[in-house]
């Protein structure tokens, strides 16, 4: 094998290494803790027993002098006499029972350890409900992007305090830290598995975000229809919200099960966690980015001492578009309260495509009003 093979492979066997943790593991682990345990019971019972017959101890005693002898603390304030209770003191206790208790503290640890290792690396099923669950994760600056955009869904009243699940095959070796910190896991697992899907529990999810891993690339849209379809054929209550590379896939997304779709804009994932909160809002945030439909331009015109609500009606009433901010002394002020008195050198409005506003009469009927 070559040198340059060689981290190829040794990247690749690091991926597959491990072993999915799988409910039934947990329960294999949990019913072997089990018997361990009714084992070191029952010999602690014998060995009570045993010491009420032959050496008269009460129950208490007895219970009391077998579990201390058992766990080794030993406090000396009762012992066996009798050669028969020593006898069953040896064989039960020393030979058994003490090295069961530690065969048994040695599974618990391990099983925790696994467990955690598990979690750590996406091994393990979180079982969770009414979730956010991410599926897929951008091929490019993931750790940035996922950060802003988890950071906007904890910011955001309505989506806050649900937890959050990624189905990704990016982090097999852990989430990076500036994740984690949102309280975030993941599934290591492939988006187009219906296994995967059923073992983050889209059914139970309360959103479903599918992202584009490559936001240039046609062919995710492909991908992100196969997952739709996926999902619609679980089942699920949720309310998904599907990138789409290509605006004449959208219909399809849609009908797919789909409740809002965009495109992927990685430099502002502000806008994907609005239009989960508000299905369609997208539509027309995206218009605020173009100049074909609906666009947002700006209205040079100066007027003094106007209320808000004039001048959005003056503007309305003459097709001049809806104005949405205007510009004055202090900067650019958005939504201003409809009763408040303005003053400025422009107004920012939505307006319709092939529109045409003259300023000098824009401004001569906003200022004509009281």
């Amino acid at each position: 094998m070559s040198a340059i093979q060689r981290p190829i492979f040794w990247s690749y066997w690091k991926k597959r290494k491990y072993i999915k943790f799988t409910k039934h593991q947990e329960t294999s682990m949990l019913i072997r803790l089990g018997k361990l345990f009714l084992l070191l019971a029952g010999l602690i019972a014998i060995h009570a027993l045993a010491m009420v017959y032959f050496e008269g101890f009460s129950p208490g005693d007895a219970l009391w002098l077998s579990i201390t002898t058992a766990t080794t603390v030993g406090y000396g304030d009762f012992s066996a006499g009798t050669w028969q209770g020593r006898l069953i003191t040896v064989i039960c206790i020393y030979f058994f029972a003490i090295s069961i208790l530690a065969e048994l503290a040695a599974e618990f640890i391990e099983s925790r350890a696994q467990a955690l290792e598990a979690k750590r690396n996406g091994k393990w099923r979180w079982e969770m409900k009414d979730h956010i669950l991410i599926v897929n994760t951008p091929d490019e600056d993931a750790e940035a992007y996922l950060t802003r955009f988890i950071s906007q869904i904890r910011q955001t009243p309505e989506l806050k305090d649900l937890p959050i699940q990624l189905l990704t095959r990016k982090y097999f070796d852990g989430l990076p830290s500036k994740i984690t910190e949102f309280g975030v896991v993941h599934y290591d697992g492939k988006s187009e598995s219906n296994e995967c899907l059923n073992a983050v529990n889209v059914a139970e999810a309360k959103y479903i975000i599918v992202l584009a891993k490559r936001p240039q690339d046609e062919i995710a849209d492909s991908l992100t229809f196969d997952v739709l379809t996926r999902i619609k054929e679980i089942g699920t209550q949720a309310i998904i919200a599907a990138e789409s590379v290509d605006d004449l896939n959208r219909n399809r997304m849609l009908v797919a099960g789909a409740k809002t779709v965009m495109r992927p804009i990685r430099a502002y994932p502000e806008l994907l966690v609005r239009a989960i909160v508000a299905p369609g809002t997208e539509t027309v945030m995206e218009n605020l980015f173009s100049h074909s439909g609906d666009h947002l331009a700006r209205l040079d015109v100066v007027f003094t001492e106007k209320r808000w609500k004039d001048i959005i009606f003056v503007s309305v009433e003459n097709n001049y578009g809806l104005p949405l901010a205007y510009i004055g002394s202090d900067g650019i002020v958005t939504n201003p309260n409809p009763n408040e008195v303005c003053s400025g050198t422009s107004i920012i409005c939505m307006v319709k495509e092939g529109v045409h506003i003259c300023a000098n009469e824009a401004s001569n009927k906003l200022n004509a009003t009281a």
